[in-house]
């Protein structure tokens, strides 16, 4: 895939997660869980189409795509299958760390379950 198509991709995969976000909470920052959920992975898709189209570190964009993993999967008591297929869908745009989808995989997973006791809470 070449580094066009997976920018295109990459901000067509955040507009969509941005756009998720206005329409679910009409614009709003008043819920807390709405916040966290949405909200938090509208910015951290909007940083991986960052680091695919600046061509940033790589390990800054496995960590944005393991907080979508942790709003989609583990911020609230029932799972957003939507914002985690986002968190799937920007695997394949972003570029490896050290060219190693493990070391990727192994960042995201650690984001995910750090933020998980460090956000959870407010969720």
């Amino acid at each position: 895939m070449s580094r066009f198509t997976r920018t295109v991709a990459a901000v067509f995969d955040a507009t969509v997660m941005v756009g998720l976000a206005l329409s679910s909470t009409r614009g709003s920052f008043a819920d807390p869980a709405a916040n966290v959920v949405l909200w938090g992975s509208a910015a951290a898709a909007i940083v991986a189409a960052l680091v695919v189209v600046a061509g940033a570190p790589a390990a800054v964009g496995w960590i944005a795509i393991g907080y979508i993993a942790f709003a989609g999967l583990l911020a609230t008591a029932r799972p957003s299958l939507l914002v985690f297929a986002l968190a799937v869908a920007l695997m394949p745009l972003v570029p490896r760390p050290r060219g190693s989808l493990a070391l990727g995989l192994a960042i995201a997973v650690v984001v995910a379950v750090g933020a998980r006791y460090a956000l959870g809470p407010l969720a």
